[in-house]
């Protein structure tokens, strides 16, 4: 998606990362099945590579194409294709509040509007709470 129109007229735009009024909302019934999804690749992942076929992984996930990734990529590649199909899209409006919650495969938007009728930065990120990894 690259805009949005709110019921309010803003235009909501996402061309560029980092939105602080967008976020990745993940439906209870699908959290289950990410969390199995990351199992079984870092399973089949560590079987390859002890076995020494981690070109027949790729070759089985990506068949042998021009493009693909290199081995060291595989599990964020395969982990980043899991979350994206385990989670929709939310967008907050800078201007009203409303959130805008992806409904469903196609770019269909439901919206819900706060109480207070303001932007409050719900979907943005706290300093003190961003995830620091490998640490």
């Amino acid at each position: 998606m690259s805009k949005l129109g709110c019921s309010c007229g803003h235009v909501i735009v996402d061309q560029t990362d980092d939105l602080a009024y967008k976020a990745s909302l993940m439906r209870d019934g699908h959290e289950e099945a990410l969390y199995e999804g990351i199992g079984h690749l870092s399973q089949a992942f560590q079987v390859a590579a002890e076995a020494g076929s981690l070109d027949q992984l790729l070759d089985r996930t990506y068949g042998k194409t021009a493009w693909r990734p290199k081995a060291r990529d595989y599990l964020g590649d395969r982990l980043c294709n899991l979350y994206a199909a385990s989670s929709t899209c939310v967008y907050e409006c800078q201007n009203c509040g409303r959130l805008w919650v992806q409904r469903g495969a196609e770019h269909r938007f439901v919206s819900f509007a706060p109480d207070s009728g303001t932007y409050e930065a719900v979907l943005a990120v706290e300093p003190s709470r961003s995830p620091v990894m490998g640490e």
